[in-house]
């Protein structure tokens, strides 16, 4: 009988955990639905074409206006979620800097403010109380570019005004160039221009796609105020990071060698305190 009793209120509680996991997946529907009505994302392209890199990849979406009036449509975005008027401004603060950071640091930045990503995108935050927050593709990534490279003849030169920076955003930096450039000049310009020492290694990425060395600036299609983003890549040393570990591993072996040398020391002091308690008593008794 209490067996069944037990059962009955195991069915129950299930039965409420489901509910109550079903209700709390539809408010969180509702709410990421009202979000992408006020902001919604832009249309994505179909097939294979992604942007962005870590939490940052998501399908590429399309854009026709002007990087000016896109910037503003972002500003107005950010401004919005982080009034103070909203109760979770301090939340969307902390998601509009992850989004500006890299990927390495996006993900510190998020896990230092409790927040996690839904799906492994950063277009979709969970905090800590459960909330869900969407961020629209447009404010993540810029657009996705159908690329058809040109061949060189005839190509005329013209100046450029591009803006190059690191998501981090540690650099933000406006150059005019030349459409002819390739990858592997403004590479070295760009190294040249901020101390940029062999020990690393530069990626540039522009609508989704990277910049490579043998190609022309005026193959990517750049205009006016369009950003380049430069990733910054530490080339390890394998003989110095050997070299480190070997050290590492000395100090630890000294570490452990005054250890010993210490515990010995102990032990014979504690051995000639005690003959010297032994004899005082032997002392005391012949006395």
């Amino acid at each position: 009988m209490g067996s069944c009793q037990q059962s009955d209120v195991i069915e129950v509680n299930s039965h409420r955990n489901r509910d109550f996991n079903e209700s709390s997946e539809i408010q969180e529907n509702e709410s990421i639905e009202k979000q992408k009505q006020e902001f919604p994302d832009m249309p994505e392209w179909e097939g294979d074409k992604y942007v962005g890199i870590g939490l940052k990849r998501m399908k590429g979406y399309k854009c026709d206006m002007p990087i000016d009036l896109l910037n503003q449509k972002r500003e107005e975005f950010w401004e919005f979620r982080s009034s103070r008027e909203n109760p979770n401004y301090r939340v969307w603060e902390a998601i509009n800097q992850a989004v500006v950071y890299d990927e390495v640091r996006a993900n510190m930045h998020l896990e230092e403010n409790g927040l996690t990503t839904y799906n492994g995108c950063i277009n979709h935050i969970i905090d800590q109380d459960g909330n869900h927050y969407h961020i629209p593709n447009y404010c993540i990534n810029d657009p996705y570019f159908e690329k058809k490279f040109k061949e060189k003849k005839n190509i005329e030169e013209k100046k450029i005004k591009i803006i190059m920076y690191e998501p981090s955003g540690n650099i933000n930096d406006e150059k005019s160039l030349v459409n002819t450039m390739t990858g592997k000049e403004l590479k070295a310009l760009f190294k040249k221009d901020h101390n940029i020492g062999d020990n690393y290694k530069l990626r540039l990425f522009f609508g989704g796609q990277e910049i490579k060395d043998e190609q022309f600036l005026y193959q990517h299609n750049l205009k006016r105020e369009y950003k380049i983003q430069v990733m910054k890549i530490p080339l390890f040393d394998v003989n110095s990071k050997s070299e480190k570990t070997d050290k590492k591993k000395e100090k630890e072996k000294e570490k452990d060698k005054k250890a010993k040398k210490k515990k010995k020391k102990k032990n014979k002091e504690g051995e000639k305190d005690e003959g010297s308690n032994q004899h005082h008593h032997h002392k005391s008794k012949d006395d």
